[in-house]
């Protein structure tokens, strides 16, 4: 044992009963906190499957029609302010809307939609941390992408 070990081992002994008190009191402190942290999981829980329900009876149709992610991304862009949105932004109001799923069925990330900007450039470009539609409305179709060739 060292030096500076010995000496506290000293002031443990000393005070032995009174940390045996405070660990006590610890202990039924831990407990309470246990118990009140799974009550309020379960409350958050209850809440959010509640809110869930509301989600899904307030959440429009299934789409009639099939679209790819760029053609969603494209639709949501042409009504956003500027024709420009945040990928999370952009994401977010896909699945929404329900214009957009992937393949097995989860909801739109954000990096796919980053992806699709790399992927079609004549249709989107980026200006800053937004996502722009950069084709006028309309087609898109054999437009010349002014952010380059």
């Amino acid at each position: 044992m060292t030096d500076w070990e010995e000496q506290i081992a000293l002031v443990v002994t000393a005070r032995k009963e009174e940390m045996e008190a405070d660990l006590v009191l610890a202990r039924k402190q831990r407990d309470r906190a246990a118990g009140s942290l799974h009550e309020a999981e379960s409350r958050v829980a209850f809440f959010e499957h509640m809110l869930a329900l509301a989600d899904e009876s307030d959440a429009p149709p299934e789409p009639t029609e099939k679209l790819t992610l760029h053609e969603a991304m494209k639709r949501v862009l042409t009504t956003a302010p500027q024709r420009m949105m945040r990928a999370a932004d952009l994401a977010e109001t896909i699945n929404r809307q329900r214009l957009y799923r992937m393949q097995d069925g989860r909801p739109v990330e954000k990096q796919q939609v980053h992806a699709r900007v790399g992927h079609y450039p004549d249709l989107f470009g980026r200006e800053g941390t937004f996502i722009k539609l950069v084709c006028p409305p309309g087609p898109c179709t054999a437009w010349k992408n002014p952010l380059g060739p």
